[in-house]
């Protein structure tokens, strides 16, 4: 792995170089004051920073057009490494909340649609968990959230359809807005959250990440393809990255889902890159080229679940 790490290290990208010493380095935080501070002047963060306007948000607004929009670009930055300390997207996190509810309790940025998304919402908790110190800002998502949750452990945006059955991308989505939440909780009890969260948890292991419950097959060959930035697509590495960030042990129904991800590695001990389709602010790395960030996140995937 040292020539992989020396390799990752070539890029000046302050949020990779960032995650590439605290999470396969080892290096803690307290030495990571400078990476951390670089993000919004330099590189990737800067670049997207630079493109907010002066109402607060990217692209049309709150969700037009993907990926530009305020909602995915604050995703994207989540992903980076900016964190509490930037104020410009806590202002634009607090602005996405302030959408009207829909008829279900949630947020709701469509003005043509009654019912909120709950795929959306778990997304909008992760930011804000992350953006804004204040927890008090999301006990109403918090809230609808947890009524949403279904009787298999999971969670589906079209509930309101008649679905009883639980979604893979949206379970994905909840989960982390849940586990983020948790680390902060205020006046819901972290117990509850974490609970619910690893119902959610419970629901993708009887899938073994990928396979239908009920028949073995595999779901969508879509789950072994790892675009970064992560949008709203649910996948095995962005699964696994997810569960080892919030402390989820190791479990035997993740290690086919590990096999795959170890078989997708190249002879030079890299993983290809991919990216969502839709227009972006920027191209960082062509699809199906060695991907520095898919690397760093299937290192740490391995380093956690198969150490040594």
């Amino acid at each position: 792995m040292e020539n992989v790490v020396k390799w990752l290290l070539e890029d000046d990208e302050p949020a990779l170089r960032l995650q590439v010493n605290r999470d396969l380095l080892g290096r803690p935080e307290a030495e990571l004051g400078d990476l951390r501070g670089a993000l919004p002047r330099r590189g990737w963060c800067r670049e997207l920073l630079e493109r907010r306007g002066a109402d607060g948000h990217w692209g049309n607004g709150a969700y037009n057009p993907k990926w530009t929009c305020t909602h995915y670009v604050l995703h994207e930055l989540m992903q980076l490494g900016l964190g509490a300390g930037n104020e410009a997207c806590a202002e634009s996190t607090r602005l996405l909340l302030a959408h009207p509810r829909g008829a279900d309790g949630g947020i709701n940025y469509a003005k043509t649609v009654e019912y909120s998304d709950v795929c959306i919402n778990g997304m909008l908790l992760a930011m804000a968990a992350t953006f804004i110190k204040d927890p008090a800002c999301t006990d109403g998502v918090v809230d609808y959230l947890l009524r949403m949750q279904l009787a298999d452990g999971g969670w589906n945006c079209m509930y309101y359809q008649g679905g009883t059955r639980s979604s893979l991308h949206t379970t994905i989505a909840v989960i982390e807005g849940l586990f983020a939440r948790a680390a902060n909780p205020g006046a819901v009890p972290a117990g509850r959250l974490r609970n619910a969260a690893s119902g959610g948890v419970e629901f993708i292991l009887r899938h073994r990440l990928y396979r239908s419950e009920r028949t073995g097959e595999i779901i969508k060959d879509d789950f072994f393809k790892f675009p970064f930035p992560v949008r709203w697509k649910y996948d095995i590495l962005r699964c696994l990255d997810l569960f080892r960030r919030f402390g989820v042990a190791h479990d035997g129904r993740m290690d086919e889902a590990l096999d795959r991800i170890e078989a997708a590695r190249d002879r030079h001990g890299r993983w290809k890159s991919r990216s969502q389709a839709g227009k972006t602010y920027s191209v960082r790395e062509k699809n199906g080229s060695p991907g520095r960030w898919n690397t760093l996140r299937a290192l740490r995937v391995l380093r956690a679940y198969r150490p040594g």
